[in-house]
């Protein structure tokens, strides 16, 4: 018994050292394995925690230099800065035109006896544009004819700007009325203006005089203005009322204008007469192409036979510009003008002057700053239907734009 025994528990002795062997390899193998990712995890977070700290050190040091530089910066320019800002310099502008050529003129009809072969022409504009402050300008022009001994002026007058968009002007100018009397010389491409415009601005009419004008203009956004005046007359006999109404969009440009002129003759109750004028302008990309239509009373025939005369004119203008690419020669422009116009449109007897005209300019230099203009033109009487040729006239010129 006791041997059985014996060897019983020489068995369960064996058996538990065989599971205390197999019990102590597992645990050397989990003292051999690599760490849990829990450990793992936490090393990875204390080293970025580190890292971010270390950046924003770096980002706060980075900061505080750019301020320092910045500080230091604004120093420097406050130094540098006057106390006082500078007072507003003087702006001036000067412009003008000057032509030169020949103007050959042939009459006919009551003139039959009188040829004149050719005239010298010699025109001078110069203007000049003073700006002393903001919102004061003063313009001042002076014209020069060689068939006048002395300069006269063109215009003279100051101005004042109360609001953007209001200007106050006061002195000797033109007065506003339509296209072929606002357009200057630079632009014209005749050296004479047409039969309606001379008409108007005659001695014995004078509409378009350069008076003394007080003139108000508003503008109401960028493409329409209205503008109002009151002149007075060398003599104080005359006064004139000038109004128009203009829209502009740089492609389309209409143009309504009325003057009324008011005489008192010694010892006579007043005369009022006035003239109206119409236009419209379209330009494109090669070509300007206006048509204007003038009516009114005339004031000639109002004083010396006291009945009202009714003043009827038309125009038809065309420019074509053509750019030729070239350094030298740059532009070249056919010009073609057609006019009518009537003193006494509702007279028993109608009579009408008929004009034509055509013209070729040669432009050179940047801008077609130089030009060489030549025109054609014939003007004719028609009475009843018959035509008769009234005057022809060839002019040839250079001028030159600054």
């Amino acid at each position: 018994m006791l041997r059985g025994n014996n060897g019983l528990k020489i068995l369960l002795i064996l058996l538990l050292g065989s599971i205390g062997v197999v019990y102590a390899k597992k645990d050397k193998e989990k003292n051999t394995a690599p760490k849990d990712s829990t450990s793992t995890i936490i090393a990875s977070a204390i080293t970025a925690e580190v890292a971010t700290k270390d950046t924003a050190v770096a980002k706060v040091k980075a900061e505080k230099k750019s301020e320092a530089k910045t500080k230091t910066k604004t120093k420097t320019e406050a130094k540098a800065k006057p106390k006082t800002e500078p007072k507003e310099e003087t702006e001036i502008k000067v412009d003008g035109i000057l032509e030169l050529g020949f103007d050959n003129q042939y009459r006919y009809g009551v003139y039959k006896n009188e040829r004149v072969t050719y005239k010298r022409i010699g025109r001078a504009e110069i203007g000049a544009s003073f700006r002393p402050v903001k919102k004061v300008r003063a313009e001042i022009g002076f014209e020069y004819n060689s068939k006048d001994s002395v300069p006269t002026i063109d215009k003279l007058y100051t101005q004042y700007n109360p609001l953007s968009s209001s200007t106050i002007r006061f002195g000797y100018m033109k007065k506003s009325f339509g296209l072929e009397e606002r357009t200057g010389l630079d632009e014209r491409y005749f050296h004479k203006r047409s039969i309606i415009n001379d008409f108007l601005d005659s001695s014995g009419i004078g509409f378009l005089n350069h008076d003394l004008t007080l003139q108000y203009r508003h503008e109401i956004g960028k493409k329409f203005e209205l503008r109002g005046g009151f002149s007075w007359t060398a003599d104080s006999t005359r006064y004139l009322q000038n109004y128009s109404a203009e829209y502009d969009d740089k492609k389309n440009n209409i143009i309504l204008a009325a003057i009324i002129k008011h005489v008192i003759p010694p010892d006579e109750a007043m005369i009022t007469t006035y003239i109206s004028s119409l236009s419209y302008r379209r330009i494109g990309n090669l070509s300007a192409s206006e048509v204007e239509l003038t009516y009114g009373t005339n004031p000639y025939i109002k004083r010396l036979k006291d009945r009202d005369a009714t003043i009827l004119g038309a125009r038809l203008k065309e420019n074509i510009f053509l750019n030729t690419g070239l350094n030298t020669l740059q532009q070249v422009i056919p010009i073609a003008e057609a006019a009518i116009f009537s003193r006494d449109f509702k007279a028993d007897t109608t009579e009408y002057d008929a004009q034509f005209r055509a013209g070729l300019t040669l432009g050179f230099a940047k801008k077609s700053a130089f030009q060489w203009r030549n025109n054609y033109g014939v003007v004719s009487k028609i009475r009843d239907g018959e035509r008769e040729l009234w005057r022809r006239r060839f002019d040839t010129e250079v001028v030159v734009i600054f």
